[in-house]
């Protein structure tokens, strides 16, 4: 459990990223024009998050297996829990006996590439207010919020060529004012940071992208909140919010045809505006939902807070159960 940790082949990829993140940070801190050493510092800070951060979530991933004696049904929680392509591709070859992803081998190295590098990507940006909640948020990022930060990473390598970052620093979270978004702007208006507003911003861990708005505006503590809610209910989080979408889907289609709202109204204003995650975010926002519909047919499909909280205790109750269920067969 603990002698894998320090496995060789992982420990030379920790180095490249290590020395990646010096490079990469110093380059940027010089393209930036930032004075005297403070290029240096950029890089030192993103090397040393990215050897950290890949050898704790190393460390996490193997004692949660290790614990479970690296039973096939632990793979398979792991893969699901904290890193989600593993346990979606793994799910059926479960029930015949094979593993393809959620090898103990694999989901260790997993858990050394995502660490590594989103604990790079987030020294590279100083996005840890180390005077703060920083100490919280990083630990939280590498261990318990693994699923969300995941595909965090998949949102930085997308806006890597096309996403443009916001310059605050220390906010404990990554911006893009332009990048990655699942619902864009219809209006035709040119793709500009300024014009990103009309589109639906996108969070996975600490990554916000296509977020126009800045610290302190409605819409950024909106995103944030997901954030926090990532770090806060790590798997839960992450495993609710597709949960809510999966069983929702078909019964909002449903929904959407008999108020003539139009089917596929009908599943996003179920599996999304009426979300438990994203009313709480909507109330941090201050934003009431219902006016987000563009018709009275679709202003029927959001439900009231109080509707929502009543769907959600028998829905949070089933998922608690299960959670507690699956951590006592595996590792009880």
């Amino acid at each position: 459990m603990f002698e894998r940790i320090f496995d060789p082949a992982a420990m030379l990829i920790l180095a490249g990223f290590t020395v990646a993140g010096f490079m990469i940070g110093a380059i940027i801190g010089a393209v930036k024009r930032e004075s005297g050493a403070a290029p240096f510092v950029r890089g030192a800070e993103a090397a040393v998050l990215a050897f950290l951060g890949g050898l704790i979530a190393r460390a996490f991933i193997s004692i949660l297996l290790g614990t479970a004696k690296d039973s096939p049904g632990a793979g398979l929680a792991v893969g699901w829990g904290f890193f989600l392509i593993p346990g979606i591709v793994d799910t059926i070859p479960f029930f015949l006996d094979t593993r393809i992803l959620t090898k103990p081998e694999v989901l260790l190295m997993f858990a050394t590439i995502v660490g590594a590098f989103s604990a790079m990507m987030n020294g590279l940006w100083r996005i840890y207010d180390w005077r703060g909640l920083g100490w919280l948020s990083f630990p939280l990022d590498v261990t318990w919020a693994l699923a969300g930060n995941t595909i965090g990473c998949l949102v930085h390598l997308i806006n890597f060529t096309w996403g443009k970052h916001g310059e605050e620093i220390r906010q404990n979270a990554h911006r893009y004012k332009r990048g990655f978004r699942l619902k864009g702007d219809d209006t035709g208006a040119p793709d500009t940071d300024e014009n990103q507003q009309r589109g639906y911003a996108f969070t996975q861990g600490a990554v916000m992208s296509n977020l126009a708005e800045k610290p302190g505006d409605d819409l950024y503590r909106h995103e944030k909140t997901h954030v926090w809610q990532g770090r806060a209910f790590g798997p839960m989080f992450t495993l609710t919010y597709m949960g809510w979408m999966a069983v929702w889907a078909i019964p909002g289609l449903i929904a959407g045809a008999i108020v003539k709202a139009g089917i596929f109204q009908g599943a996003e204003k179920w599996c999304y505006f009426n979300n438990p995650w994203e009313t709480w975010a909507y109330a941090v926002q201050k934003l009431d939902r219902a006016l987000l519909a563009d018709t009275s047919e679709q202003k029927r499909l959001i439900w009231s807070a109080i509707f929502v909280i009543l769907w959600a205790i028998p829905f949070f109750g089933l998922a608690t159960f299960l959670a507690i269920w699956t951590a006592v067969s595996i590792w009880g």
